[in-house]
């Protein structure tokens, strides 16, 4: 595993370690180090650690045992051979976020009807973390939170193929993602559609959690599109 001699990065930390999970160092089923091992290993803090962990279990590649640790995920890895399904010539922006208003919403209203009161709180965090990284201007961590949001509420269905599909949308929805936080004015306009969407979560009200989502994304659309006309 590499190590990281710069000032440490949590995204930074998360790409090391999924490296060393598609290039086979750690097989599927394999525990990875402690906390302190990870930590030496790649010269990282142990808050970048765990946050790592948190992005990582979030995307798929990790499940998290109690008092066991952390091991790779059987979904961790694709085949080689297989080519994903995103790679369309051409795709633009909106196309994929045509594809996000179904799986979102679809994922949104499965997760609050099947989401544990721990979940609940779990994802009460990452939206606290998100709230506080906002005021410092983070805009890395801020992309890694926005993404762990919605790939949690894409966990909690507890359906394997939205997680799977949503993973792989993943990689080439980020560099949209991370366009539209390099402007001050998208990423305050996350805040508070996150906050209104967890409430529903809390309210176990999953028709209003889809509008909530309709009304975010949307709002996420609109923002790209006066982004790419110079207008924001």
């Amino acid at each position: 595993m590499k190590a990281i001699h710069r000032v440490s990065i949590t995204d930074a930390v998360v790409e090391s370690i999924k490296e060393s999970i598609e290039s086979g160092e750690y097989q599927v089923g394999a525990k990875l180090p402690t906390e302190a091992g990870l930590c030496a290993e790649m010269k990282v803090s142990r808050t970048s650690v765990r946050e790592a962990i948190r992005v990582l279990q979030a995307l798929g590649y990790i499940t998290i045992k109690p008092g066991k640790g952390a091991f790779v995920s059987e979904q961790a890895l694709l085949p080689k051979n297989a080519k994903p399904w995103y790679e369309a010539e051409g795709a633009e922006y909106s196309d994929f976020m045509e594809v996000r208003f179904v799986l979102e919403t679809l994922a949104v209203r499965l997760a609050v009807e099947r989401a544990t009161a721990l979940q609940v709180e779990e994802l009460a965090e990452v939206h606290h973390s998100f709230c506080e990284v906002s005021k410092k201007r983070d805009m890395t961590k801020l992309i890694i939170l926005d993404e762990t949001f919605h790939t949690k509420i894409m966990s909690y269905t507890g359906n394997p193929l939205l997680v799977n599909i949503n993973r792989q949308l993943l990689d080439s929805f980020r560099k949209y993602r991370g366009e539209s936080f390099t402007n001050e004015q998208v990423y305050n306009n996350a805040v508070e559609p996150h906050g209104r969407i967890l409430e529903c979560f809390k309210r176990r009200d999953a028709e209003g959690a889809v509008r909530e989502m309709e009304h975010h994304l949307e709002v996420t659309r609109q923002d790209m599109i006066k982004i790419h006309k110079g207008s924001l």
